[in-house]
């Protein structure tokens, strides 16, 4: 494919995979007014997070092997769907239960619709060229955690939390149309009629393909427990900055969006990065270097009264670091599976949200109102990210690509 296709295609693929930060960041200053409204704590309102992750998880590991046998746009258009009813629903929940109940539903259909982004990429590319397009497609999607929150607190400033939903219901709406009309189906008749005349218990063995592929599994370890901090820090991001340091709910977004920046910087320093080294080499180098400021800012705080602008520096590195990991990750992964880039694409993904949902629960089961509990249970997830790339990915060896 040419530059100028990958051009056309990032920002598309971009806005598409942006629905997920958009559905779990913008309503974050609203957690304290939710609530307030359902007589609930703010902890169990957080719990929404991990709950959307395990839902989006669930949704993309069922939608990625439906996109390889049916294509990729039918699925996306269905998950849009889906996520566009539930988020209309979820103006009328007026109780916590409710919340979790729709908020499962809205997450299956957001992970139906953004699981096709990353197949449709290892479609067209692969090796370099898959990282340099992941790592545009994130620079764009990196842009919705950087000012949803922002989009959070306005509409709260003029109307109530349930309008954020309707938000997310008219961004849904826009995507179904830029999906329709503007996207390519990059699953070929040939392949989809091959695809659809294999039994469905091929689903499972593309599943075994992938899951028995040792080194593949290790990318895919890494990647969990690395995105995992990402979920922490977004789950944990209210008590942080509105209770631990007392930022008020219209000054949230500030805070929370100077670690955003954090991801888009060194997303931008790996597009350059990739020109010398190859995707296995870089991730390797940047996951310990998060190791290390994970270390630090566990010993700043051991040893001094927690700075808001000093733990912000150190999660601009912890946080940001992320930016470079995921790309890298994405592209070693894709490239063993190039014949089942959906089921691939869909267990990858999965695992990105359903171990972030995982932890979190963890997370806020551990809550014990300090912020070292949290830094700590982040070094331990990048160690784990770390050995797994070390012993299973043997991220030092070179990938070879299948015919």
């Amino acid at each position: 494919m040419s530059h100028l296709t990958a051009k056309y295609l990032a920002p598309r693929l971009g806005a598409l995979v942006a629905l997920t930060p958009f559905s779990v960041d913008t309503y974050l200053p609203a957690m304290p007014a939710i609530a307030s409204q359902m007589t609930a704590t703010l902890n169990e309102v957080s719990i929404t997070v991990p709950l959307f992750l395990i839902g989006f998880a669930l949704g993309q590991l069922i939608g990625g092997p439906l996109s390889d046998r049916f294509g990729r746009k039918p699925i996306a258009v269905i998950g849009l769907s889906v996520f566009f009813i539930a988020s209309l629903l979820m103006t009328f929940a007026n109780h916590i239960d409710q919340l979790y109940w729709i908020r499962a539903m809205q997450a299956l259909g957001g992970g139906f619709a953004t699981v096709v982004a990353s197949a449709m990429v290892r479609d067209l590319f692969s090796g370099k060229d898959s990282a340099r397009v992941f790592s545009m497609i994130a620079l764009v999607m990196l842009i919705a955690p950087l000012i949803a929150p922002g989009i959070g607190s306005l509409i709260l400033h003029f109307s109530q939390w349930h309008s954020i939903f309707l938000f997310l219901a008219f961004y849904a709406a826009l995507l179904f149309f830029l999906v329709k009309i503007t996207l390519p189906e990059t699953v070929s008749n040939e392949r989809k009629q091959a695809n659809k005349q294999q039994p469905w218990n091929t689903l499972l063995s593309n599943y075994k393909i992938v899951l028995t592929h040792k080194r593949g599994i290790g990318f895919l370890l890494a990647q969990g427990f690395a995105s995992s901090i990402l979920f922490i820090y977004i789950s944990e991001s209210p008590f942080i900055y509105m209770e631990l340091f007392d930022v008020r709910p219209e000054a949230f977004p500030f805070y929370f969006g100077l670690v955003v920046l954090g991801v888009i910087f060194f997303n931008r320093v790996n597009i350059g990065l990739l020109k010398r080294y190859e995707p296995r080499q870089i991730v390797l180098g940047v996951i310990i270097a998060q190791s290390i400021f994970s270390l630090i800012l566990i010993g700043y705080e051991s040893v001094f009264t927690p700075n808001v602008f000093v733990v912000l520096l150190l999660m601009f590195f912890v946080i940001g670091l992320l930016g470079a990991i995921t790309p890298n990750i994405l592209a070693s992964y894709m490239d063993f599976f190039p014949h089942v880039s959906g089921t691939a694409n869909g267990l990858i993904s999965s695992s990105i949200f359903g171990f972030g949902g995982i932890m979190g629960v963890v997370m806020s089961e551990l809550h014990n109102g300090t912020l070292q509990r949290i830094s700590s249970f982040t070094l331990l997830m990048s160690l784990i990210s770390l050995f797994s790339l070390l012993l299973l990915a043997k991220v030092r060896e070179p990938i070879k690509i299948p015919d």
